[in-house]
């Protein structure tokens, strides 16, 4: 077994609405665990959320009847998904603008795809240097875990990615350990599990904290870190932080950034460079982390923000600009987008579902909600 060495240990949680000059000192800001259009995601996060937010939920629910009254069946969540509306280059200069504009640091960018390095090989190739980076999915006996694997060795990116994604389409258990020790032995890559308490299988939580429990037992020695995310509640991020100091392990952000909303929690750093930052979190285990003023909305408010940009038009992206362009429907005959079955925007209960987010999106109705629905706590209290 090879010996771990650790020099410090520096991991204070900040939050810049009570820290305003909290990069002071830094030269760098991290974004972490990003997606662009290459991911794909699932549609069944819009009625968790909605339930907390009653004038959202009353349409969605109108909208849900009126499909069951019309072909007898629920509405399939699980078989229509989604891809976000940024293209890597729109997706990485938002998140390199925010650390500029708001923090004046220079920018380290790591996107995120699921299971797909496709977007950060577009991007090299036109000459912005962001690690070979994914969101692996990882399926666990009745749950999932996502798994950060940032900084893959360009020479054999392509190949581990692909390796990676046989485990998610084939899953077998005496495979796991084998492929965390093959990224756990290559010392410039980064391995984080992403929203730990977040159940993606939808598993009870309860089935879901034991699973995981288990999963850290097992592989706890090739995990480089937890995620703090900036999409699940304070108190996930407080019980994660806390689970890490029992574990021995850093806590970095991890923004889970899906539309138009920067990434609400990053890294300072004075690392020049991503190797170096990897090097501090892994050898050192030194990462601050830092919660930007986005973060200090309840969650409800920001996901009814986050499903009007994912529904919104973009003239800007040609081939992509409607919402029925970027939902997909499974059929036997392959993926589909919904454009092809309702080309002019679909009925009009989605129709009013949609217009009824984006008013509740609109600058007025976002600010009563907020008054609502209160702010969160501190992250890291």
């Amino acid at each position: 077994m090879r010996m771990r060495v650790r020099v410090r240990r520096v991991q204070p949680l900040r939050c810049q609405w009570r820290e305003p000059e909290a990069a002071q000192g830094f030269s760098t800001g991290v974004s972490l665990h990003s997606h662009t259009t290459h991911s794909r995601e699932s549609l069944d996060f819009i009625p968790r959320v909605l339930r907390k937010v009653a004038p959202a939920w009353a349409v969605l629910r109108n909208l849900e009847e009126e499909h069951r009254r019309r072909t007898g069946k629920s509405v399939p969540y699980d078989r229509v998904f989604w891809r976000p509306p940024l293209p890597p280059r729109a997706a990485h200069d938002l998140e390199a603008g925010q650390i500029r504009t708001a923090l004046g640091l220079a920018p380290l960018v790591s996107i995120t795809d699921h299971d797909n390095i496709e977007a950060c090989a577009e991007l090299r190739a036109i000459g912005i240097e962001v690690p070979f980076s994914l969101e692996w999915t990882v399926p666990y006996e009745e749950t999932v875990f996502h798994v950060g694997v940032h900084n893959l060795p360009p020479a054999d990116a392509r190949s581990l990615a692909a390796l990676l994604a046989e485990f998610t389409a084939h899953p077998d258990p005496a495979k796991l350990a084998p492929i965390l020790r093959e990224l756990d032995a290559l010392p410039e890559v980064l391995v984080v599990l992403n929203h730990p308490l977040a159940s993606e299988e939808r598993t009870a939580f309860r089935t879901h904290l034991r699973l995981l429990n288990r999963f850290l037992r097992e592989h706890r020695g090739n995990i480089h870190a937890l995620e703090l995310n900036g999409l699940q509640p304070a108190r996930h991020n407080r019980r994660v932080a806390a689970m890490a100091r029992e574990l021995d392990l850093p806590v970095v952000s991890g923004g889970d950034r899906h539309c138009l909303e920067a990434n609400a929690s990053l890294n300072l750093t004075n690392a020049t460079s991503f190797a170096e930052f990897v090097g501090e979190v892994r050898r050192e285990h030194v990462s601050r982390v830092l919660f930007m003023p986005q973060y200090r909305e309840s969650i409800p408010c920001r996901y009814i923000e986050f499903i009007w940009h994912a529904v919104r038009t973009y003239p800007e992206f040609p081939g992509r600009e409607r919402w029925v362009d970027r939902v997909f429907q499974q059929t036997a005959q392959g993926d589909a987008p919904l454009a092809a079955v309702w080309p002019h925007g679909g009925p009009w209960p989605i129709r009013s579902f949609i217009s009824a987010v984006g008013f509740l999106a609109s600058p007025g109705m976002r600010f009563t909600l907020r008054l609502a629905l209160g702010r969160q706590g501190e992250a890291g209290a």
